[in-house]
């Protein structure tokens, strides 16, 4: 498995300047012990940040109308340390991906850090791993080993702009095509609309089981990437609000809180990178 990963970015530590702190929060820092809440938190952030997400159990999606998962309990828990509770929309990755660099300040998570999208966003994190990995039908006869043989393929299945469609973009695939979400994806796997998708392994099994199909039923050939995802903020997003929300993951990182939402929903998985 090639694993392929950006290097961070220059991210402020706890301790900021005191105005910069002001200018992120619409006012003074409040004093507190550090992670304490809401007694530590630092102000209300700007009313116009909007924070968008999609669906992708489990690490983010909608249950009866509200946002649940991985990245929104981090989210949440990192607001309650800002003293915010700004509410989550849940939109289609492709709306979603478009209206983080076209609007004012927004969030978008959990987006993977890749060098195409490096210049595009703010970055805070990270939160997870994902795993880029190609799928066939089970039973099916399928040669593809590697990315050079997906290549040949008569078409490969992927998510309107996720980062594995950019991926293999990048890569010079030009037999592509798009489905609106993994789901869609499956579905049209099992179909034989295509012989392969390219999709993410952690998330798989929900997709599998919101597809109506059994895991016996596909089979991952092959991973060709490992990349971290983040909370993706608009270029517009003023840069000390950026800070504070990584000052704040910091925290949850340090005293365990982040780790123990991260085994709730992945206690099968290693936790990303703690930096």
């Amino acid at each position: 498995m090639q694993r392929r990963h950006v290097a961070a970015m220059g991210l402020a530590g706890l301790a900021w300047p005191a105005a910069c702190l002001m200018a992120a929060t619409g006012g003074p820092a409040r004093t507190g012990a550090p992670g304490s809440s809401p007694s530590g938190a630092v102000g209300a952030l700007p009313a116009s940040l909007r924070l968008l997400t999609e669906e992708f159990p489990p690490i983010n999606f909608s249950d009866n109308g509200k946002p649940r998962g991985l990245t929104v309990e981090i989210v949440q828990a990192i607001q309650q340390r800002l003293g915010q509770d700004l509410p989550i929309e849940v939109l289609p990755w492709a709306r979603a991906f478009r209206e983080a660099q076209d609007t004012p300040p927004t969030a978008l998570f959990a987006t993977a850090r890749i060098p195409e999208r490096e210049s595009l966003f703010q970055w805070v994190g990270p939160l997870v791993q994902f795993h880029s990995t190609v799928y066939a039908r089970a039973g099916v006869p399928v040669q593809t080993r590697t990315l050079e043989d997906a290549r040949h393929a008569s078409r490969v299945l992927v998510v309107r702009d996720w980062y594995t469609a950019q991926q293999l973009r990048t890569a010079g695939f030009r037999n592509l095509q798009t489905v609106v979400d993994p789901v869609q994806g499956v579905r049209m796997l099992m179909a034989g609309r295509a012989p392969l998708l390219a999709g993410e392994r952690v998330s798989m099994p929900r997709t599998l089981a919101l597809a109506g199909v059994k895991p016996s039923q596909i089979r991952a050939l092959f991973s060709f990437a490992v990349n971290d995802g983040y909370i993706a903020f608009s270029l517009s997003t003023p840069k000390a609000t950026v800070e504070a929300w990584q000052a704040r993951l910091q925290e949850l990182k340090r005293d365990g809180t982040f780790q123990a939402i991260y085994k709730r929903w992945l206690p099968n998985e290693p936790l990303p990178p703690m930096r």
